[in-house]
């Protein structure tokens, strides 16, 4: 009866911090105090300095700034599951819709390559439109991009499958999700992570078949190092960085610099939730890799 009482104590604190979360957030972004983190646990505030500090001896990588901004989400979610003894709050703060850790974030990049795969899959080839667009262009790709680009609207594929992904959770999308999940597709589809050409390569290539009667001669690519165990998550974040596993130290930073650049908030006045990322996926890969 009181490990009831106490469960029951533990969810309720969760459901105030999630609430606190969503008060103070604008489009996704947060910061909770020390001090107000304290208050929400219902301890003294040495207490829970205590608590944090031996937390961060686990995590090397968290930095003690005072609290928790939306960069340190995942931190934040691990402190709270630790601290109260839940399982549910990576999901509790996936449906808040204030913070979405890699997992969910990883199903929507694929729900998105499924959805363009199966809509063009049913498409009705024009093949006359496609011939033209052939006979005006050198490379087979580049006229297939501007046939897909007209019979297609990227922005539909992009706001179709958020809007699935916040049905599929039943994520509140009034504290910015819907805009964040927006700019976080957008922001990818220029690297390899979301390649347009391949997610539709299976479609080009039965489309050359259909034209021309013969399967297309694949490009011979030049040999590179790779690694023969990589985790998906390691994955992910070298093709955020638009880097290819094997990648050195001098080429991971400097993609971390360029990317800095194009981003920063003093140079792109949007970017300073796109900069933050940047640095923690940053942190995260070099720990990773042990560089």
């Amino acid at each position: 009866m009181v490990q009831k009482s106490e469960t029951k104590k533990a969810k309720q604190i969760l459901h105030d911090v999630i609430f606190e979360l969503q008060n103070v957030s604008e489009s996704m972004q947060w910061f909770l105090s020390y001090d107000r983190l304290s208050e929400l646990l219902e301890i003294r505030k040495e207490e829970c300095l205590r608590k944090v500090y031996q937390f961060k001896s686990a995590k090397p990588q968290m930095t003690l700034s005072g609290g928790f901004h939306e960069v340190d989400g995942d931190l934040l979610v691990d402190f709270l599951a630790w601290n109260l003894e839940l399982d549910e709050v990576a999901e509790e703060f996936l449906k808040g819709g204030i913070f979405f850790s890699e997992r969910p974030l990883y199903e929507l990049r694929e729900s998105y390559k499924t959805l363009i795969q199966k809509t063009i899959a049913n498409h009705k080839l024009d093949q006359e439109l496609l011939l033209l667009l052939t006979a005006a262009t050198i490379d087979f790709d580049d006229a297939v991009d501007s046939y897909l680009m007209d019979k297609f609207e990227i922005d539909f594929f992009v706001r179709r499958s958020i809007h699935q992904f916040l049905e599929k959770f039943e994520i509140h999308p009034e504290y910015g999700a819907e805009e964040f999940l927006y700019e976080y597709l957008k922001s990818l589809i220029p690297t390899k992570i979301l390649n347009f050409r391949d997610i539709t390569r299976e479609f080009r290539d039965r489309t050359y078949y259909e034209l021309y009667g013969r399967f297309r001669e694949t490009k011979k690519k030049k040999k590179k190092k790779i690694i023969q165990s990589v985790s998906i998550e390691v994955k992910d974040l070298l093709a955020f960085f638009d880097l290819e596993p094997g990648a050195t130290i001098v080429d991971v930073k400097k993609k971390f610099k360029e990317l800095l650049k194009k981003y920063h908030p003093d140079i792109n006045k949007k970017g300073e939730e796109m900069t933050k990322r940047i640095i923690l996926k940053y942190n995260r890969l070099v720990e990773l890799l042990g560089m």
